[in-house]
Order: C-alpha cells, then sequence, then structure tokens
C-alpha cells in the first residue's frame, strides 16, 4: 500500500517502484515552496489530511530543501547527485521549484534601485543585473533540460510561478513563536528607502519577469512539450504563513494546479 512508504527516502522509493511497476515515477526538488510550504506535501495527499492511506499511487522521491537556489541545484554536488538520480531512474515527471530565492531573497538587494521622489516601479530594478540574473536562471533550467536529454529521459518537468509575496515583518517560525529566518523582502525594500505602495509593484514586475524566462525556455526545441511552466500566480490570495511563503490553505491552491496540470499530461489520474 502507498502508506507503507515513507517518501523522502530512497530505499522506500525504490522498494515502491519494485512492488508497484505500473506507478508513475515522480522526483520534487526545489525550495521552500515545495518544502516548507509543502506544497509537495499537499499533492501528494490529494484529501489534504494525514492519514497515509490517503497519500497518491505514485513513486515519489522528495529532495526539495528550503533555502536553495536554483544556481546551486544546477551546480556542483548537487548538480552531480541530481544528473546521478536522472540516470538511476526512468521518470515520469520532475516537480521543480527553482528561481524564488534568486530573485525574491539574500539576493534581491543588488536588485534594487534607491528611491527618489517621483520614481516609478520601472525606476527601482537595476535592470541590466536583474536581466542578467534572469539568463543565469533561464540557463539553469536549460542544463536541467540538458541533463534529463543526457540520460535518455523523456520525463516532462513542471515549473513553479511563484504568487506575488506581500513584504512584510513576518518571519518564519517554529512552533508558531520562535523566529528562524526572514523577513526576506522588507528588509531590502527598506534600506533603499522605496515607500510600501511600491513595493507590491516592484514584486509583480519580477515575478512577471521570473514567469515570461521560463516560458522562453519552454519555447525553445529543447523545451517544448517537455518544460510546463504551472500558473500560480494570485493563487495564494492571502493565505501567507509569512512574508514569502502559502499556508495550509495557499498550499492547497497551488498544489490544485499542479494536479491540474500534471492530469492535463496524463501523469496521474
Amino acid at each position: 500500500m502507498a502508506s507503507a512508504y515513507r517518501r523522502p527516502l530512497i530505499g522506500d522509493f525504490e522498494r515502491a517502484r519494485r512492488e508497484h511497476p505500473s506507478w508513475p515515477v515522480v522526483i520534487s526538488e526545489g525550495d521552500s515552496w515545495f518544502s516548507y510550504s509543502d506544497v509537495v506535501g499537499r499533492l501528494d495527499d490529494p484529501k489534504d489530511t494525514a492519514l497515509p492511506k490517503d497519500q497518491r499511487p505514485w513513486c515519489l522521491l522528495r529532495l526539495e530543501r528550503a533555502g536553495d537556489e536554483v544556481l546551486s541545484i544546477l551546480s556542483g554536488a548537487q548538480r552531480a547527485k541530481l544528473r546521478g538520480y536522472f540516470e538511476r531512474w526512468p521518470l515520469d515527471a520532475l516537480l521543480f521549484s527553482g528561481g524564488g530565492n534568486d530573485i525574491i531573497g539574500p539576493d534581491l538587494l543588488p536588485l534594487l534601485r534607491e528611491f527618489a521622489p517621483g520614481a516609478q516601479v520601472q525606476d527601482l530594478v537595476q535592470f541590466s543585473r536583474f536581466e542578467r540574473r534572469l539568463r543565469q536562471i533561464q540557463d539553469c533550467y536549460r542544463e536541467l533540460l540538458d541533463l534529463l536529454g543526457d540520460a535518455g529521459q523523456n520525463a516532462k518537468v513542471f515549473v513553479n510561478s511563484y504568487d506575488y509575496v506581500v513584504p512584510s515583518d513576518q518571519g518564519a517560525e517554529l512552533a508558531g513563536f520562535i523566529k528562524v529566518a526572514g523577513p526576506w523582502v522588507k528588509p531590502h525594500f527598506e534600506r533603499r528607502g522605496i515607500p510600501q505602495p511600491l513595493q507590491g509593484e516592484v514584486i509583480r514586475l519580477l515575478i512577471d519577469a521570473f514567469a515570461t524566462a521560463i516560458d522562453q525556455v519552454a519555447s525553445e526545441p529543447r523545451g517544448v512539450g517537455r518544460l510546463v511552466r504551472v500558473e500560480t500566480r494570485n493563487l495564494v490570495q492571502g493565505d501567507w504563513k509569512d512574508e514569502i511563503h502559502p499556508d495550509r490553505n495557499g498550499a492547497k491552491r497551488v498544489a490544485g494546479a499542479f494536479e491540474s496540470a500534471l492530469q492535463a499530461h496524463g501523469i496521474v489520474a
């Protein structure tokens, strides 16, 4: 039964493959939108309960980790490990959440300009650096597709679009009151003197540009029919756990978008 498998563990993942050869084989990789927000957990458990019997019948290996940037996932030891997994198992799908930390995170400050009276949203972004960052992210997605191709994989890659985060003082908390990380966004806006009404507009510009960059890769020969950007913008609808992570309800809606995409491409029923 699906309840027998603790899905983050490779041994249990391989056991599921042996005992259920008809189940689709899926890997999830990426950042805290998949792990801390647990979008993949909601997707793995369609009824969204804690009961293992409700877990989806697929062979799922969860690799995502909070704080990961797409630049780190597709370089060095992490790239080598991912390549090894692609060569080891035939995949039906890869769920991927990467790029959010690269633009909305510790490296946001260099992308922002100092506020001056009368400034508009376009005046507040260092476009030369932002466009270079987007090109780096695009190259990582190209490398991801190439790694799959090198391993002879025809798996589709389902990619997170994120949502328009709301700058605030709310960081990630342990046990509901011990702050362990964040805030990640608001301090950078404050250092540049950018007023609150413009902060949301800058976020929207950055997130929309990220989605456009992924769509460009998806339209290239290596991405056509293989790279699927799942539209998750405007889904959280104010249900935020903290400054950048959706809460349980927001994560359920994001998971629902992934489920619809997986169903549309015949990965899950």
